[in-house]
């Protein structure tokens, strides 16, 4: 038998500083950035754990796991292009060849870069000492370091003179917040070329290059954040998808007016009242 059941004492609050920035379309160039200067804190995981380690750890004192949002990023960044490349009959750099407008007219690229900061994460012991489920350690320094890497992102010492964390008093939960380390940073480029080829007075060809991610820059997911375990601090996995090249070809073509549609329409007569 499962047991299904609403709890209603989450708490969540959000505030953002928001800045977007545009260039209309002229000379063949529009633009458009945004900048969110946000933070997100609340008491309410994903899921009730997961990659935000025991929570609640004490469940009689819920607002202990106050913290930073599992989807908080303090900065991020877009930009987006649209820009018509000025070759080509009745633009800038207008081409009286018609084999070198054939070649370099009409042609169309667009892009968009993404840039933003890393998402939050909660330490956690491998063993725990609370006896009341799992718990995190104590924390006795930032556990951040100064340059980071991917086989050691964070300060993972543990237990020894000078260490960043050390297990909590038996019986006892460590003071170690939720969500206080951060993760690796993303950066994303999305870029197209377009192409459009009249065909006839109704019909038109596009040519469609699209390219997602399209630096292959990896994105790192977060590091195991297990304090006390052989792989702590290491970086294992990415999330999204590499390169991803999309190519097609687009028929586009207009209604044709029938000879009925293109009569003007006749002039309506009323007729006067009492006729």
């Amino acid at each position: 038998m499962n047991a299904t059941y609403g709890d209603t004492t989450g708490d969540a609050n959000y505030h953002s500083l928001q800045v977007t920035a545009e260039r209309r379309f002229k000379n063949g160039l529009a633009r458009l950035g945004a900048y969110t200067w946000s933070h997100s804190i609340d008491n309410v995981p994903t899921q009730q754990g997961g990659s935000e380690g025991p929570v609640p750890q004490d469940i009689r004192y819920r607002f202990l796991d106050r913290g930073d949002s599992s989807f908080d990023i303090r900065h991020r960044i877009s930009q987006s292009v649209i820009y018509d490349l000025p070759f080509g009959k009745g633009r800038r750099v207008d081409i009286s060849n018609p084999v070198g407008r054939a070649i370099f007219g009409g042609w169309q690229v667009n892009g968009i870069l993404t840039l933003q900061g890393g998402l939050p994460f909660t330490p956690t012991l491998a063993t725990s000492a609370s006896n009341a489920g799992g718990s995190r350690p104590d924390r006795l320094t930032t556990g951040q370091l100064s340059n980071p890497k991917l086989t050691h992102w964070f300060d993972t010492s543990f237990n020894v003179p000078g260490a960043a964390w050390a297990t909590s008093r038996l019986y006892t939960y460590g003071n170690g917040g939720r969500n206080i380390l951060r993760g690796p940073s993303r950066f994303n480029l999305d870029c197209s070329i377009f192409r459009e080829v009249p065909i006839a007075e109704r019909y038109r060809a596009q040519f469609r290059a699209e390219f997602f991610n399209a630096f292959n820059h990896p994105k790192f997911d977060l590091p195991n954040s297990t304090i006390g375990s052989a792989a702590a601090g290491v970086i294992s996995s990415t999330v999204g998808s590499l390169r991803d090249i999309q190519l097609s070809l687009r028929l586009m073509f207009s209604a044709a007016r029938s000879a009925a549609d293109s009569a003007p329409a006749p002039a309506r007569r009323d007729r006067a009242p009492g006729r």
